[in-house]
């Protein structure tokens, strides 16, 4: 079985890209043109769902009624892609509303995705030729909108109890940890000691997101950890290492797994990712980018992005996210 992993999708618009994100280009141009041809190769595409798919309106803003809004009509790009399964586990979901989650979930009924991570749910499945794979998801990282996180799975010590569990009941588990922390360019100590714990309980690979970075990929014997793949489709385009991103390839057997990485590059404004460079293997330790150590000065970037880009795209509803920052701060 051969599937697929790409970090955090938001097919909607982030503030200082409001009217030139990805939201925009999905209007009139195929997000996934440049990946379709190696996404063809795999039996399951596997992505995290970084904002809710749904039309409502429940913030008094007009600035934050449309921030990270995937629109519905939009949705089936995801499954034109070849998506067959999205990680809801995340921090985002609920930012328009538990029913805007059920939204997104009647969505991708509708389209044939099944949602991974939600609450106190079962492994999700994969079975070909007599080859079961399960896989489950759970974020760690607070959620303003439902600080319970009672629509999704929580990452604690109930969930990795669950976890080592279940390792016997699949020839492999997968686990989606949406973890770490965005102001971090390395895994943190605790995400090293989750992960190593999973390797100790047999579990076959962790693959993580969140940091918007995309981080070393590990691989031990027969255990491959991607501790963040980063963003695939985001608009987070005022710092270069957050548009350097990649597709986790990994072909799975009865008693072996192999791993590859094809590096990506989102173009068009965080709107179109495409092939950077040749595949490489993985056979142990591989770090592809330089991330740095530290991820300095991100706010006076993200400024000069939204001042460079204002008289792009929709500048009134920009400029309306100014004054709501600056009258918030007064």
């Amino acid at each position: 079985m051969r599937i697929m992993f790409v970090g955090d999708l938001n097919l909607g618009e982030y503030y200082p890209s409001f009217g030139h994100g990805p939201g925009t280009f999905a209007n009139t141009s195929y997000i996934f043109a440049n990946v379709q041809s190696i996404f063809d190769r795999a039996d399951f595409v596997i992505g995290n769902l970084e904002a809710p798919i749904t039309s409502r309106n429940i913030h008094k803003s007009e600035v934050e009624r449309t921030v990270l809004k995937v629109q519905p009509a939009h949705a089936y790009q995801l499954k034109n892609a070849g998506f067959g399964l999205l990680q809801v586990s995340n921090n985002h979901m609920l930012q328009h509303s538990d029913e805007g989650f059920d939204d997104s979930l009647k969505t991708l009924t509708h389209l044939g995705i099944s949602a991974i991570g939600l609450n106190n749910s079962p492994p999700v499945m994969l079975e070909q030729n007599g080859l079961r794979i399960g896989i489950l998801a759970a974020s760690d990282v607070p959620d303003n909108t439902n600080k319970q996180q009672t629509k999704y799975q929580c990452l604690d010590e109930s969930f990795i109890e669950r976890v080592k569990s279940e390792v016997t009941n699949f020839d492999h588990l997968i686990v989606l940890l949406h973890w770490g922390l965005e102001a971090s360019t390395s895994p943190l100590l605790y995400q090293r000691q989750i992960a190593d714990s999973f390797y100790q309980a047999g579990v076959s690979a962790v693959v993580g997101n969140h940091p918007h970075l995309f981080y070393e990929i590990e691989k031990r014997d027969n255990f491959i950890c991607a501790y963040s793949l980063g963003n695939f489709v985001f608009d987070l385009c005022w710092d270069k290492r957050m548009v350097k991103t990649g597709i986790l390839d990994l072909k799975l057997s009865k008693n072996n797994i192999y791993g590859k990485f094809w590096p990506i590059e989102i173009k068009k404004n965080g709107c179109l990712p495409t092939p950077s460079g040749e595949p490489e293997d993985i056979n142990k330790t591989l770090i592809h980018y330089n991330l740095r150590k530290k991820m300095r000065f991100q706010q006076i970037r993200k400024s000069i992005y939204l001042i460079l880009n204002l008289c792009r795209g929709n500048s009134l509803l920009k400029i309306k996210f100014i004054i709501e920052k600056l009258s918030r701060r007064s």
